[in-house]
């Protein structure tokens, strides 16, 4: 399961391929035309604002001959590919194709991008590559208010960073989900702010929330109040400490390796404190150099050959035994179709208001 190539092949048909994933902030589409295109496991895909505020999440793959289409950030009136110039309009249409005169009966709409399904949930974008995909289900997580910030002034995006870690994706996230069996003992700062005794672990149906106090005697502004942990199945993470928001999307690149992308958020008015943010961004900078070597340990170890298979800490590690149920019932289940196919409109397009 962490260490074979067909494994994750077969984890991307039959988990990535119908799961939701984060794919861009709403801030990062500003006005009509802004796109972020990006690649999960070989699946192009660009995510742009369209008239009237809709986002579309498209299929960055040329009709014509396959090209990737645009790459990066930015902001265009229309997406031309850079190979033989055929455009699409910001919803995915084919609006020009060079070169087609003398072809017969060609079908300008069947050459459209193909249009995915997005939605939305406090600053982020999410889209999914197949009609069959699993439910955006956000009930009993706390509301967006609670944890972006309620209007007109939510938490502000300071800053992002990625990782690379030597280590197979489920690896990372079982370390999320351990229910804080490994904070004290690699992790002796941050277990000093928090109050680890209240620590608790809740099963959702497709998610896990992990929530402790924060130590009352800690001077740590960054971790205080209480400390909440929100894991979305497979590879999405939420960590909310006082008035501080990280975001984590566990993205694998092989089955040895995963990038791990980091977006933080800060509540108004310590995002203008200048030492706070830096000094928050280093905090959490160390712990994650703590994780990413112990998950590169563990990965060392499990294709050492000398480990079989371990038993599950019943007090902590009930959120690593629920995702490995998940994994285990998806891949179990038949793959189905992997193209989308028509949608009705209320999928292809969400409102941003």
């Amino acid at each position: 399961w962490y260490t074979a190539p067909e494994f994750l092949a077969l984890e991307r048909e039959r988990l990535f391929a119908r799961s939701w994933q984060s794919v861009a902030r709403l801030d990062e589409l500003p006005a009509v035309g802004a796109f972020v295109a990006g690649n999960l496991l070989g699946q192009p895909y660009v995510v742009v604002r369209g008239e009237r505020e809709c986002i579309y999440s498209l299929r960055n793959v040329c009709s014509h001959h396959a090209a990737t289409i645009v790459r990066g950030s930015g902001r265009c009136q229309e997406l031309v590919c850079p190979y033989h110039g055929w455009a699409y309009a910001l919803d995915g249409r084919l609006v020009r194709a060079r070169g087609i005169g003398g072809i017969e009966h060609f079908d300008r709409e069947s050459f459209a991008l193909a249009r995915l399904p997005v939605r939305t949930w406090g600053p982020w974008v999410f889209t999914a590559w197949q009609q069959s995909s699993l439910p955006f289900d956000l009930n009993g997580l706390p509301d967006e208010a609670e944890l972006f910030g309620a209007q007109p002034d939510p938490l502000r995006f300071v800053a992002r960073r990625e990782y690379l870690v030597r280590s197979n994706w489920k690896v990372v996230v079982d370390n999320y989900l351990d229910g804080g069996f490994h904070v004290p003992i690699l992790h002796g700062e941050l277990a000093a702010s928090l109050d680890l005794a209240t620590y608790r672990t809740h099963v959702l149906e497709r998610k896990v929330v992990q929530e402790t106090s924060a130590n009352p005697s800690s001077s740590d502004r960054r971790v205080s109040g209480r400390a909440l942990y929100a894991w979305l199945y497979p590879n999405w993470m939420l960590n909310r400490y006082g008035p501080w928001l990280d975001v984590n999307r566990v993205l694998p690149l092989d089955a040895g390796t995963t990038r791990i992308v980091y977006d933080y958020f800060v509540e108004e008015p310590l995002a203008q404190d200048e030492d706070f943010v830096a000094s928050s961004l280093e905090a959490s900078h160390r712990v994650q150099l703590e994780d990413t070597e112990i998950c590169e340990r563990v990965q060392e170890g499990l294709q050492s050959g000398a480990y079989d298979q371990g038993r599950y800490a019943p007090r902590f590690e009930i959120g690593a035994h629920h995702f490995h149920c998940l994994l285990a019932a998806d891949l179990a289940a038949s793959g189905g179709d992997l193209e989308p196919s028509g949608q009705e409109a209320s999928d292809q397009e969400t409102n941003a208001e």
